[in-house]
């Protein structure tokens, strides 16, 4: 009687301890800028000590389906044949990727080195089906559901959200068009220089589906990409806390907005928590099993993630940080079983060379190139370094650090300005998920959270290096690698929540009748600032070249010539390359510099036929050099089509102007 006195007392405090931390989250959601709301710490402080209390008094909660535990060694050992093999697979690799290019011998000695790695260091037995087959059981079918969840989240109304590209996209689409035409770059110099892997995923989906040159294309790669982060995070999770921390998990990714907005935008963004969440998982896994086959499928997806998006290099660093904090937790070098997990991790850590082999190659040819963009940002390449340098990255770790729950980045192409990453609810899971996990760690004497801890705040350093340009930090997108550590982390509390499979039926159904809850409440937050306050957001700031290309269009369809309709370029207005995007043409070529029209107009006007310009409605010079080249002329302004926002200036001149 006593134990369920303190079990259903534990609940009611867990209850009110999630909610005045949901409270919490809403009142420093709604402060100002220059500083929290107090009321909003104190609640937090105080839904703190609910949840500590909760997990001491029942700490029986703590013990329900853990995750799975070091298993004894395989007997070390490799085969020096296929070691052979790989090496010289990869120093052909290698050789053959000069010039910034992937030949197809180079490529076949790749793909060899890659498969000859992983014959020579693989000790286990290869993965066989079940001899009574596949079944299906309960947490199968909750990860399809959540699978087609987060796939609903990223494909919904895609080609509406967002609408409008910016200049990265028409970039990225030249890029695409290059490999299409058969330049099968390693590295693509364009615009500071980009890893390659979307270019190559998006050329692909236009040959398979024979979809066009488009900024769409680019949207359902990434949101595909998207999509693979969803069973890395339920490998983390079920690794960390059971099965039901990786449900929970996977359910969190699903949703959250931090993880679908920049998945939808097209830009090579979701590469980064994607790779560093398989890559994570399999480190964690590692660690749990003390297989090397685990870490050798980290090294794999860190090589793979190197051709993503550059911040994931971040990952060099955090993996072996991650993997030291377990370690030394454990004292491994007292054992001969620590220094041989210890062997099998550099091993792991190595399997990204075969994987890197053409890129290392364009890095000892082009390193100017490779370290560009970061160079920017931690040096003096672009711009001086206003300060002293320690001083702003201490400033700029602070506010990373505060972007989950209080300052936001303000830049509107993948995330809402100035709002934390995550939702109130999401936000107060992470502050409840934090604590949780010291107590697990202090229950179970469990490090392995160390090393989520430490690979989340490593990669923090992607946003937070940036010296030169400070007001670039906290950044959405390069600070997504510490995504996955966050949700794993916000994933505890639920999942401790719900993991009591041997509790009486009716606190059962209390559990997960308020866990059901729980997760409509994330899926209606995160769906209202995905498609509503976030699309609200980006129409309004983006550039409208769509609208451009629609009044290109009507002028078309009413006769006009091709070659009489221009777009008047102006400072901070549309790149006129997405103009010919929406057109078809990306090259299409009617543009014209504010400060040229003058001197064109002289030609335009013995042009037969009517004419139509484009004209920003701040550009008051273009419009009286129109009014006085075209006299019978007129204009319209054409206001926004699908928001408000900033609409265009339309000039007209009919046939026979003089």
């Amino acid at each position: 009687m006593k134990r369920r006195f303190l079990q259903g007392g534990s609940a009611a405090v867990w209850i009110v301890a999630f909610l005045l931390a949901v409270l919490g989250q809403l009142r420093l959601d709604q402060s100002s800028r220059e500083a929290p709301d107090p009321l909003g710490l104190a609640l937090y402080a105080w839904a703190t000590l609910g949840i500590v209390w909760a997990l001491r008094r029942s700490p029986e909660w703590l013990d329900e389906e853990g995750p799975l535990r070091e298993a004894p060694h395989a007997a070390p050992g490799v085969r020096p044949l296929w070691l052979a093999l790989s090496l010289g697979g990869m120093a052909l690799a290698f050789l053959d990727s000069g010039g910034n290019r992937f030949r197809p011998a180079g490529v076949i000695a790749w793909i060899a080195a890659v498969i000859a790695w992983f014959l020579a260091w693989w000790n286990a037995p290869l993965p066989r089906l079940p001899r009574d087959g596949l079944l299906l059981r309960g947490h199968h079918l909750a990860l399809l559901l959540i699978l087609a969840l987060g796939i609903g989240f990223r494909y919904w109304d895609l080609w509406n959200l967002p609408l409008d590209g910016n200049s990265d996209h028409a970039e990225k689409l030249l890029d695409v068009r290059d490999v299409l035409n058969g330049e099968c770059r390693i590295f693509f110099p364009r615009n500071t220089g980009r890893e390659a892997f979307q270019f190559y995923l998006a050329a692909a989906t236009i040959r398979l589906f024979g979809m066009p040159l488009h900024k769409f294309t680019l949207q359902v790669g990434t949101a595909f990409i998207g999509a693979l982060l969803l069973p890395a995070l339920y490998l983390l999770g079920a690794a960390l806390w059971g099965r039901p921390g990786g449900l929970w998990a996977m359910f969190l990714g699903a949703v959250a907005s931090w993880a679908v907005i920049p998945a939808r935008v097209g830009l090579r963004y979701p590469f980064l928590p994607t790779f560093a969440a398989w890559s994570l998982a399999f480190l964690i896994r590692g660690l749990r099993s003390g297989k090397r086959t685990d870490f050798l499928w980290m090294g794999f997806f860190l090589g793979v993630g190197l051709y993503g998006y550059s911040p994931f290099r971040g990952m060099l660093a955090a993996l072996p940080a991650a993997f030291l904090a377990v370690w030394l937790a454990r004292r491994g070098w007292q054992t001969k079983a620590g220094w041989q997990q210890a062997w099998d991790f550099l091993i792991g850590m190595l399997t990204a060379l075969p994987v890197l082999a053409p890129m290392l190659r364009f890095i000892v040819d082009y390193p100017e190139i490779f370290f560009y963009r970061l160079m920017t940002r931690v040096s003096t390449w672009e711009k001086p370094i206003e300060g002293n340098p320690l001083l702003i990255l201490a400033d700029n770790l602070r506010r990373a650090l505060l972007m989950f729950h209080w300052t936001g980045d303000e830049v509107y192409v993948a995330t809402i300005p100035l709002r934390p990453m995550l939702d109130p609810v999401m936000g107060a899971l992470l502050a409840l998920g934090g604590v949780a996990a010291l107590l697990w760690m202090l229950h179970h004497r469990d490090p392995v959270p160390l090393a989520v801890l430490a690979a989340g705040l490593v990669m923090l350093l992607p946003s937070a290096y940036n010296l030169s340009f400070p007001r670039e930090n906290p950044s959405t997108v390069r600070a997504a690698g510490a995504l996955p550590a966050v949700l794993a982390l916000a994933a505890l509390v639920p999942a401790q929540w719900t993991a009591e499979w041997g509790s009486p039926r009716r606190g059962r159904w209390f559990r997960w009748g308020t866990a059901a809850l729980l997760a409509l409440a994330l899926i209606r937050i995160d769906a209202d600032r995905i498609f509503r306050e976030y699309a609200t957001t980006y129409c309004r700031i983006a550039l409208n070249a769509s609208d451009a290309a629609e009044i290109l269009r009507g002028f078309y369809a009413g006769g006009g010539p091709e070659t009489n309709a221009f777009y008047v370029a102006y400072p901070y207005w549309f790149d006129s390359r997405l103009i010919g995007m929406w057109l078809g043409d990306i090259d299409w070529p009617y543009t014209i510099w504010y400060e040229d029209l003058p001197r064109v107009l002289e030609a335009h006007r013995r042009l037969p036929g009517p004419k139509l310009y484009l004209v920003h409605p701040k550009d008051r010079f273009s419009l009286a050099a129109l009014r006085a080249a075209y006299p019978e002329g007129w204009w319209a302004l054409r206001p926004r089509a699908h928001c408000e926002g900033l609409g265009i200036l339309v000039f007209h001149a009919p046939p026979g102007s003089p």
